[in-house]
């Protein structure tokens, strides 16, 4: 059986001692805090069902995400595919997504 990425986590975590767990959770907290409050800026709609997201950042007025995709076909190995960075920004009151690619541009970054 396949273990899903939480699970393969998890098993890695259960080997760290206390300190090394506080300090992830300190990290974990501060990540959390930086992700929502760039999804609150332009109101990012939330992560949609079959994705991940692993990174966020802003250029301008436009928030990037770096998301795994599940394609949702029944008898796919692969999945999540990716990871794809796709562009939020705010257009005509709507925030609308786009597309980046593989890589962000290095002017992005």
């Amino acid at each position: 059986m396949k273990l899903s990425p939480l699970e393969k986590v998890t098993q890695l975590l259960e080997r760290w001692n206390a300190e090394e767990l506080k300090q992830l959770q300190s990290w974990l907290s501060v990540r959390i805090e930086q992700l929502e409050s760039l999804a609150q800026e332009i109101e990012l709609p939330p992560v949609k069902s079959g994705r991940v997201a692993l990174s966020v950042h802003r250029f301008n007025s436009i928030v990037y995400r770096l998301e795994k995709v599940r394609c949702g076909k029944e008898n796919c190995h692969r999945c999540p595919h990716g990871p794809y960075w796709y562009g939020y920004q705010r257009s005509n009151g709507k925030v609308v997504s786009f597309y980046v690619g593989k890589k962000l541009p290095e002017n992005l970054m």
